[in-house]
């Protein structure tokens, strides 16, 4: 039993049965529950926020605003400042917890079930919500990846981590723990020309900060030309981590919808036009793919290989918003051997096509 079912002299009864005869006898107080989670939701997001730009986003009037401000004030959950409302630690918490029991009101493992039967992986975790709309849907998806890396580490393990926000959010979210012995923390790719702060570099080494782990950098560009790749792999240094990530037994990785990642590389032309006349739809480790999951391209690249990819026992891939479901759906047609973590967004476009 978990903790969402609960006893009665019957039986068990779920989580949404109980939600179904609550909506019968009292329907009401859904409607509320759902009003004032949006309103904890949104001041988490623009915090600190004033009531009537509050109002303004949820098209909700002043007036009644104004009461479910006195309401949330009086349960300690949200505080007013000059700047505007802010949320209280406990009705942070409590956000939390109502959006984790989204997964039941909305049927997330339904959709869950129907995903790993479509798309033949492993493994499906969906968050509720859409990352691409709302910041707190996004850090919970980070949030339950993390908790599954965690979950698959142990002794000796080599993780590898891709860069971009997505992975970004996942180390950001991944809790503390120690104990674990002979970890390595490895990129699992040369860097694109982005921010410093979600580069694979760096994620690597906050990942290793917070398992207490060893890490190594792989100091290569992406996007060099062969020669200048070529001299670069044959550097000692370079070509020890290069061989460390052949060690990889645990990977986390994002996936990209193949014109976004065309635009954060950089490329020229000559991909852009490739990625139009193919119909490409997704990218991942330096390699764009098309509908069915077929290689069509490949930047010069270096880090991972697409054989190691589909070799790795236990990998984690991270995407979410509805802009990704194509990614998703090509990426899954390669290669089915990973867990896949995404939101609802995603999950239902995924399904429609």
């Amino acid at each position: 039993m978990n903790m969402w079912d609960i006893k009665y002299p019957g039986g068990i009864m779920d989580i949404n049965r109980i939600f179904e005869i609550q909506n019968k006898i009292v329907p009401e107080t859904m409607d509320l529950l759902m009003k004032r989670y949006e309103i904890l939701k949104v001041v988490s997001t623009f915090e600190p926020i004033g009531r009537r730009n509050l109002s303004t986003k949820l098209g909700i009037s002043e007036r009644i605003m104004r009461t479910e401000i006195d309401k949330l004030k009086e349960m300690d959950l949200i505080y007013i400042q000059s700047a505007g409302v802010k949320l209280t630690d406990a009705g942070f918490k409590l956000l939390s917890e109502i959006h984790s029991t989204f997964y039941y009101i909305n049927n997330l493992s339904d959709i869950e079930l129907k995903l790993m039967e479509k798309l033949k992986l492993k493994r499906v975790s969906v968050v509720s919500g859409d990352a691409e709309k709302d910041a707190f849907t996004f850090n919970d998806l980070g949030k339950k990846a993390g908790e599954i890396v965690l979950e698959l580490i142990k002794n000796d393990t080599v993780l590898g981590i891709s860069g971009g926000t997505t992975m970004a959010c996942v180390v950001n979210q991944v809790k503390r723990k120690k104990g674990i012995k002979n970890v390595l923390v490895l990129p699992a790719r040369g860097g694109l020309s982005e921010e410093l702060e979600i580069q694979a570099n760096t994620l690597a080494a906050n990942l290793a900060e917070k398992l207490g782990s060893s890490y190594k950098l792989l100091h290569i560009p992406d996007n060099l030309d062969e020669q200048e790749l070529n001299i670069l792999k044959n550097n000692k240094l370079i070509n020890d981590v290069l061989e460390d990530i052949q060690r990889i037994n645990l990977l986390v990785f994002g996936l990209g919808n193949a014109l976004n990642m065309a635009v954060r590389r950089k490329s020229d032309k000559s991909v852009f036009d490739k990625i139009k006349s193919d119909c490409l739809t997704a990218e991942a480790f330096g390699y764009f793919f098309d509908k069915e999951g077929n290689v069509k391209m490949q930047t010069n690249s270096v880090g991972i290989t697409l054989d190691k990819f589909k070799e790795i026992k236990n990998s984690i891939g991270v995407a979410g918003g509805s802009s990704k479901a194509e990614a998703i759906y090509a990426i899954s047609k390669f290669n089915n051997n990973f867990i896949l973590v995404t939101d609802e967004a995603a999950a239902k476009r995924i399904l429609e096509l």
